[in-house]
């Protein structure tokens, strides 16, 4: 699934191979409130409070976003299967300066998800920002049941954040009854999902070095570090020495030789 944003006219996206994250294109409408919901950014000892975001459509149950734009120069955020301890399915809600407004920071990335995007094909796929911005605020929008919308404004337009399939097109776009469509969301705190909510099986991972490069399978997200820490281009020849690889909570040091 693929996030994106949709004109009224136009096309929405999430991924169903992979399904990804889409803005969507609507004339202003007024928000309905169903009152304010709270997503602290730290808890009561300080520590950061990371969370899940899972999409409301049951077409897409126990999926949650992932921030895939070190693997996807097309579409940088999509849909996977719920996987514990996967850093790149958790975020950061810094709040914004409107209430009611968050901007969305990946835990493993560090990057945002940006109120811009380019059109590829009939979806409008979202960006990603490496800094905060204002404009990357985004208005969470209660549905009731615990969904959200996730929109913002882009001059006199509200353009919604949701999950658009690629392989079967843009869908048709409804301007009322959001709950349980590809534009409802639900949030839990990475720490208090749900038992009901499944958990993918974690894939086997295996790491290793040929021909100067770090080769890793069983999964598309991992960072490779040098020996002093400092996050390396895991696709490019490496020069001659140690590196650590995390790999889906795998851990692992490399000899390139």
């Amino acid at each position: 699934m693929k996030l994106i944003t949709r004109n009224l006219f136009g096309n929405l996206g999430i991924l169903k191979g992979p399904r990804y994250l889409f803005a969507t294109l609507v004339a202003l409408l007024p928000f309905l409130s169903v009152g304010a919901q709270d997503y602290p950014r730290t808890d009561e000892n300080g520590n950061v409070i990371y969370y899940k975001i899972f999409s409301a459509d049951p077409l897409y149950e126990g999926m949650c976003l992932q921030d895939d734009s070190r693997t996807s120069t097309q579409y940088h955020f999509g849909l996977a299967n719920h996987t514990a301890d996967n850093t790149y399915q958790e975020w950061m809600l810094v709040p914004g300066n409107t209430e009611g407004t968050y901007q969305l920071r990946n835990r493993a990335t560090w990057r945002y998800i940006a109120t811009s995007g380019s059109w590829q094909e009939a979806f409008f796929s979202i960006n990603y920002s490496a800094k905060a911005s204002s404009n990357n605020e985004i208005l969470f929008t209660p549905l009731g049941d615990g969904q959200i919308t996730m929109t913002y404004l882009n001059g006199t337009t509200t353009n919604y954040l949701l999950v658009g399939d690629t392989d079967k097109g843009p869908e048709i776009f409804e301007k009322k009854n959001h709950k349980n469509t590809s534009r409802a969301w639900i949030i839990y705190p990475s720490s208090s999902i749900p038992n009901d909510i499944t958990i993918a099986e974690s894939s086997q991972i295996s790491i290793q070095a040929i021909d100067r490069h770090i080769v890793v399978t069983g999964t598309s997200h991992y960072d490779v570090y040098d020996i002093q820490g400092r996050r390396v281009d895991s696709e490019s020849e490496l020069l001659p020495g140690v590196y650590v690889v995390e790999a889906a909570g795998t851990v692992k040091n490399v000899l390139i030789k």
